[in-house]
């Protein structure tokens, strides 16, 4: 009996593991003795062509016959039938042939020469077409059998090894899926072949079994030594979305991981070949861990959203998963957009979570430039204080090109400027008015009288993500943040600049600053709403804190800085 050489097979051919930031891959492929593109010893060669079919020792021992093809070398168009049965089969230690067709020409467009295919043993019979992968040329398909000895788990052996020249020049290939992957029950969608051509991005498609263990499917894009992942839901056993080809014209691998809930890893399941058409510059996406852990799905900003951006809006939507049990306490999103640079400007937004749905704004408020967009949710433990910690999701990078500088005028956390009653109220109470000091006082006047001070919330630290000028509005009730962010809304609402000015005043503080004719004047309707005795707040208007003289305000007034 001719000598058996083994090789190991691993069903975890890659693994990736999530850290905070991203994700990193280890490689956990393995072959024995030695990994190799060569073809195994044992391939035809020109002066067997048209020979029976030569097979190995161990293929004779365990019964390996194939009832085709029926020779060892031979010519075909694009695919081949390998169909056979295992006499011995009851007596191996894996039920599946592990098979790998290797292209014998030079490579310049694609990695791997390789393709494998894993074909699954049924009663010993065993049928597969098998695609020559790339086009014309010669290929060696060596055919492995798992090992008939205990304690030689995932280990194969050669049974046949077959010479094949292909004569068809078109390309068409399979989507390859690993063992795991078969074994999980993924699958591609019929639209998506295993080399493709896109202009900027594709579509992928396929589905998952009804107990697939994760919420997202991980998409590795990789090209030369570069590589990015993204992550498409899982709804109701399907995975879809567009997959941005990040890395310009050429050929982008994608390998499609599945979630192993018990190890925390992501497995290798399929991998496939998209040619690029396109250069379109994609937005750098950072994903982090509560992105997974968290069950929020976005749908926008998608993977692939344009690096540059040129409207001052900014989109952010999804949806809550609700098997996930950490989605339960979400219910809000926050969103902080920072222009980068020496001098970095920031502003944030709250994104309520209605009936397990997201979908709001954001802006890129301070014009043109380079800017970071943030999407965070509550940590867990916090709330119910002044300070609010936040747990970041996503994070993309965008160049922003053809806006306007809007900081004073555009709606922001607390500040809902653009909401109808807000606006209904700001013309309600500045109708008949056009001098802009006269606007300014009117907003002056009506927060300030309109509000009740809240003692309890201040001796509490009883704060919530939900207060703002809508809530100050609804309730009449609220502390100095509660003032500004009404006083603020109203006047923007009436097409004023306005900001709102944090700082100290014997304790944090905040207040408002608008522009005037021209120049900017604060006013502090808090202090000019009453007064605190005995733990009690006692309205008593006053116009004292509308426009003070600058050196009066700082006596008991240090600004900290501006709030957008």
């Amino acid at each position: 009996m001719k000598q058996r050489s083994y090789y190991s097979f691993i069903l975890a051919i890659v693994l990736l593991a999530l850290s905070i930031s991203g994700c990193a891959e280890k490689d956990g492929e393995a072959v024995k003795p030695a990994e190799t593109d060569a073809a195994i010893s044992g391939e035809a060669t020109e002066g067997n062509k048209g020979e029976p079919i030569e097979y190995t020792g161990y293929a004779e021992e365990i019964g390996f016959v194939l009832d085709a093809p029926a020779k060892t070398a031979f010519e075909t168009n694009t695919t081949m039938d390998i169909r056979g049965q295992i006499g011995e089969f009851t007596e191996l230690t894996g039920d599946n042939l592990w098979i790998v067709v290797s292209y014998e020409n030079q490579l310049d467009d694609i990695r791997f020469k390789d393709f494998e295919y894993y074909l699954p043993l049924e009663n010993g019979k065993f049928s597969q077409e098998i695609t020559l992968h790339h086009g014309a040329g010669e290929y060696s398909v060596t055919v492995r059998a798992p090992s008939n000895k205990q304690g030689e788990e995932n280990l194969y052996y050669d049974t046949v090894v077959l010479d094949v020249a292909n004569l068809d020049e078109e390309i068409q290939r399979d989507v390859e899926y690993t063992w795991h992957g078969i074994e999980q029950g993924i699958s591609v969608s019929s639209a998506v072949s295993g080399m493709n051509e896109a202009n900027g991005f594709i579509y992928l498609e396929g589905a998952v079994p009804p107990d697939y263990p994760g919420t997202v499917m991980m998409i590795s894009i990789e090209k030369d030594s570069e590589s990015q992942q993204i992550f498409l839901p899982v709804k109701n056993g399907v995975f879809a979305g567009d997959v941005p080809l990040y890395f310009g014209e050429g050929y982008h691998d994608l390998v499609i991981q599945t979630y192993d809930r018990e190890e925390s890893y992501y497995y290798k399941a399929a991998h496939l070949y998209v040619d690029n058409q396109a250069d379109e510059a994609f937005a750098e996406i950072e994903l982090f861990r509560d992105y997974m852990e968290r069950g929020v799905v976005l749908d926008e900003p998608s993977w692939a959203i344009s690096k540059v951006q040129n409207e001052i809006a900014y989109r952010v939507a999804g949806e809550l998963d609700s098997s996930v049990k950490a989605a339960e306490d979400i219910s809000h999103l926050i969103v902080t957009v920072t222009k980068t640079g020496e001098d970095p400007l920031e502003s944030s937004y709250v994104i309520p979570v209605e009936n397990g749905r997201f979908d709001g704004q954001a802006y890129f408020r301070f014009g043109p430039g380079s800017y970071e967009v943030n999407i965070s949710v509550p940590d867990v433990e916090s709330g119910g204080s002044s300070t609010f910690y936040f747990s970041s999701l996503k994070k993309v990078a965008h160049e922003v090109t053809g806006i306007e500088d809007r900081r004073d005028t555009l709606p922001s956390r607390g500040i809902e400027s653009d909401h109808p009653d807000i606006i209904a109220k700001a013309k309600e109470i500045t109708a008949g008015l056009t001098d802009e000091r006269e606007f300014a006082k009117a907003v002056y006047q009506f927060t300030a009288s309109h509000i009740v001070y809240d003692v309890d919330k201040l001796e509490a630290g009883t704060f919530d993500l939900a207060d703002s000028a809508l809530k100050a509005l609804e309730t009449g009730r609220g502390v100095c943040q509660d003032y500004s962010y009404l006083a603020v809304a109203l006047l923007r609402a009436s097409g004023m600049e306005a900001h709102y000015v944090e700082g100290y005043a014997g304790e944090p503080h905040a207040w408002v600053e608008v522009k005037v004719n021209g120049e900017w004047l604060e006013m502090d309707p808090t202090w000019g709403s009453g007064y605190i005795q005995d733990g009690v707040f006692v309205p008593s208007y006053n116009e004292q804190y509308f426009d003070p003289d600058p050196e009066f305000l700082a006596e008991t007034h240090s600004r900290d800085g501006i709030v957008y």
